[in-house]
C-alpha cells in the first residue's frame, strides 16, 4: 500500500506538469535542434531517421522536464486563482499534492535540465538554459511574480517558453547560432506571446475578480485587450515576415511560421467570444502546437 501511494504521488507529481501542454513547447526546442542537424552528411534515409531520433531523443525528455518546471511552479501559486476559474489541472489546488513537494519537484528537474543542456551545450547551453529556467520561475514565484507585472507578463513568456527554447536547441549539441536559428527565435517570440494573450484574455474576469493586474486587466476593457491584442498579433505577423526576408530565410519556412500566427489572429476577432477563446486555449492550441511543431520541424530539416 506505500509503494502504491508513492507512485501515485509521483503520478499526481508529473501530471501538475500539464502534461499536454509542455508537448507543444517541447517541440519549440526540437526545431531549435532542427536548424543545426544535417542529414546530407549521412548516406541513406534510414541513417537519417536513425541519427535523427538519437539526438532528438534525449532532448525531447530534458524538454520536457524544463518546460514542465514552468507549470509544475506556475500550479503551486495559482492555486486560488485555478480554484476560482474551475481548472482541473492544478493538482495542488485539487489536494493531492501540497504546494511544498510541487515546488520541490519543480525545482529538481529543472535542475536535471539545466545540468544536460549545459552538459551538451557549453557555455552557451549553460547560459540559456539557466536564463530560461529563471525567468520561468519568475513568472509564478513571488514577491517577483512577473504574471502579475502588465506588459513583463507577456515579453517573459515569450523569452521563456519561445526564444531561449529556440536557443537551448540549437545549441544541444555545440551546434553554432545561425540565420534560421535567429529567425525562429524572433518568430517563436511572436507566438509564444500570443498564446500568452490568449491566456491573458481567457482568464480575464478571474483575474479581474481577484485583483490580478495583467497586461489585459491593466487596459480596464476585455474588448480594448482584444483589440490591443490583435494590433500586436498584426504587426509581429509583419515583422516576422520581414525579419525572415531580411535573413533569406527559405519562403516554405516563413509561411509555415507565419501560419500560427495568422490563427492566433483569427481568435482575436470580434466575433470569438471569451469562451470560445478559453476552449481554443484548452483543446485546441496544445495539439495544434504539437502538430504544427511536426510539420515545421520536417520542413527545417529540409530547407534550413
Amino acid at each position: 500500500m506505500v509503494e502504491k501511494a508513492k507512485l501515485a504521488k509521483v503520478k499526481y507529481l508529473f501530471l501538475n506538469c500539464r502534461m499536454s501542454s509542455i508537448a507543444g513547447w517541447t517541440s519549440v526546442v526540437i526545431v531549435g535542434w532542427a536548424t543545426t542537424f544535417n542529414p546530407g552528411k549521412f548516406n541513406s534515409l534510414l541513417q537519417v531517421t536513425f541519427n535523427a531520433l538519437l539526438q532528438i531523443f534525449p532532448i525531447a525528455v530534458f524538454a520536457f522536464l524544463l518546460t514542465g518546471s514552468f507549470f509544475s511552479i506556475n500550479n503551486a501559486f495559482d492555486v486560488q486563482e485555478d480554484t476560482n476559474a474551475g481548472k482541473t489541472s492544478n493538482l495542488v489546488a485539487r489536494g493531492l499534492i501540497t504546494r511544498n513537494e510541487a515546488i520541490l519537484f519543480s525545482v529538481i528537474i529543472a535542475m536535471a535540465a539545466v545540468a544536460f543542456f549545459s552538459y551538451m551545450g557549453g557555455i552557451l547551453g549553460f547560459l540559456f538554459s539557466t536564463a530560461c529556467a529563471v525567468l520561468g520561475f519568475l513568472y509564478s514565484v513571488p514577491p517577483v511574480r512577473f504574471k502579475k507585472r502588465p506588459g513583463i507578463d507577456v515579453v517573459s513568456h515569450g523569452l521563456f517558453l519561445g526564444s531561449l527554447l529556440v536557443l537551448i536547441g540549437t545549441t544541444a549539441y555545440g551546434g553554432a547560432l545561425n540565420e534560421t536559428a535567429y529567425f525562429f527565435a524572433v518568430g517563436f517570440f511572436v507566438v509564444s506571446c500570443l498564446f500568452q494573450m490568449q491566456n491573458l484574455l481567457g482568464d480575464y474576469f478571474v483575474d479581474r475578480d481577484l485583483g490580478i493586474k495583467t497586461t489585459a486587466v491593466s487596459l480596464r476593457s476585455w474588448e480594448r485587450g482584444r483589440y490591443f491584442f490583435l494590433t500586436f498579433a498584426t504587426l509581429g505577423t509583419i515583422g516576422t515576415i520581414i525579419f525572415g526576408w531580411y535573413l533569406a530565410i527559405d519562403w516554405i519556412i516563413i509561411i509555415l511560421l507565419i501560419s500560427i500566427q495568422a490563427v492566433n489572429i483569427l481568435v482575436y476577432m470580434p466575433w470569438v467570444s471569451v469562451y470560445k477563446i478559453y476552449l481554443f486555449q484548452l483543446k485546441v492550441q496544445p495539439v495544434f502546437l504539437i502538430l504544427w511543431g511536426v510539420a515545421i520541424l520536417l520542413v527545417t530539416i529540409l530547407f534550413a
